[in-house]
């Protein structure tokens, strides 16, 4: 018997929040230190992870995850 494949779907939301964390700690590391282009950066990164958040935590993304899913567990039977 086959393992499961980790979902893709998984992996791209741990980034996203990973991403949304990295921007959070850079715009407050701006802030803090007076940079602003470090702040920019920062603010930068959190609309593009808010913004993969729209994608990737919805229920289509939900739906269209588990139809592969079940299409591979379909063709390696």
């Amino acid at each position: 018997m086959r393992r499961r494949l980790p979902s893709g779907l998984r992996l791209d939301r741990v980034l996203c929040v990973l991403l949304a964390l990295a921007s959070l700690a850079g715009l407050v590391a701006g802030l803090i230190l007076g940079h602003p282009a470090i702040a920019g950066a920062g603010c930068f990164g959190l609309v593009c992870a808010a913004w993969a958040a729209q994608v990737l935590f919805d229920r289509e993304a939900l739906r269209r995850d588990r139809a592969v899913r079940e299409a591979r567990e379909r063709e390696w039977s």
